[in-house]
């Protein structure tokens, strides 16, 4: 698998290419918030095996993409994913995002309708699925505190890694998975050592990890979910659009139950507004799909992608 660098927007873009000589149907894939490209790498073998053209990079403030200060609203990604697109000469792409990434797919997809660069399909994968402000009883107040992320900023790897452990989780992530998942922080082996002020100043037996996307960009960017209008993006969209939605294994607490209904209520509106959806529901993961669930998901994104393929021919065929 192969792992470069391009110049986008004077940025430093980290990005893999499973098969750079592929000229299979291009799909560009987008990490969710605080994430990285890595999360890909159970997935896109599995479309490349079927002739598609799979790619994948870190988002600004992510992985090891650089992460310089200034805006972090959905317009800077998008025109990220436009650089990108253009500099791989990926023409007519199929846009797959999770999580977060599937509202920046969204914009993208929303703002390029048409023309080369215009994604020929859009997956979305657990994202951009319901309006926050829908609930009532929300506010940027409770969404910011919330979703904010726990203070993980120096923790001890090997306690990370204990938590990741622990068997009282839903999932419990393998060796790969783990490594993936490691791959959304910088670990330092010499971290001034905090717990103990008085000793060495150095860890002298592990290192401790911190987060890739810092925490002030991290809210910059829960503010720009919480104010972006995802009905009206639906509204602009003319591709074929999949959504992959996740149901956790129960039994759910009361705060995960008010969540899927909101989730339930959005997919519904979907399905009065877009006008090429299909809806595909994934059982008992816990949402990050492409870790969780990489088989199934790469089957159900496999399978849209060829449809929508005969589709087009079919189409073709008749004018």
């Amino acid at each position: 698998m192969p792992s470069s660098y391009l110049l986008l927007n004077n940025l430093r873009v980290h990005y893999l290419h499973w098969d750079p000589k592929s000229d299979g149907q291009p799909v560009v894939m987008l990490h969710g918030l605080a994430s990285n490209t890595r999360i890909w790498e159970l997935v896109a073998p599995l479309l490349l095996k079927h002739g598609l053209n799979p790619l994948a990079y870190d988002q600004r403030g992510h992985g090891l993409t650089d992460k310089p200060d200034g805006d972090y609203g959905f317009e800077t990604f998008s025109r990220d994913l436009a650089a990108f697109l253009d500099a791989c000469n990926l023409e007519r792409p199929v846009l797959v995002g999770h999580s977060w990434g599937a509202w920046v797919a969204l914009e993208y997809a929303a703002r390029h309708s048409a023309g080369p660069l215009a994604p020929s399909a859009l997956v979305m994968v657990d994202g951009a699925m319901h309006q926050w402000r829908d609930d009532p009883n929300a506010t940027w107040g409770t969404i910011s505190q919330r979703l904010k992320p726990p203070p993980l900023a120096g923790m001890r790897l090997s306690v990370f890694l204990e938590h990741l452990r622990n068997p009282q989780r839903q999932w419990i992530p393998d060796e790969q998975a783990t490594s993936i998942i490691l791959g959304n922080f910088e670990i330092r082996e010499d971290a001034l050592d905090v717990d103990n002020p008085n000793g060495s100043g150095k860890d002298e037996d592990e290192g401790r990890i911190y987060p890739n996307l810092s925490l002030e960009h991290h809210m910059q960017i829960l503010r720009a979910m919480w104010d972006f209008d995802i009905y009206q993006h639906y509204r602009r969209l003319r591709c074929p659009v999949l959504m992959v939605p996740a149901i956790q294994p129960g039994p759910l607490s009361q705060q995960d139950e008010t969540y899927l209904a909101s989730k339930r209520k959005g997919v519904a509106a979907a399905q009065q507004i877009i006008e090429d959806l299909s809806i595909v529901w994934m059982p008992d993961t816990i949402h990050d799909i492409p870790l969780q669930k990489p088989v199934e998901l790469g089957e159900v994104v496999v399978s849209f992608i060829e449809r929508n393929a005969q589709d087009t021919k079919g189409r073709s065929a008749r004018v």
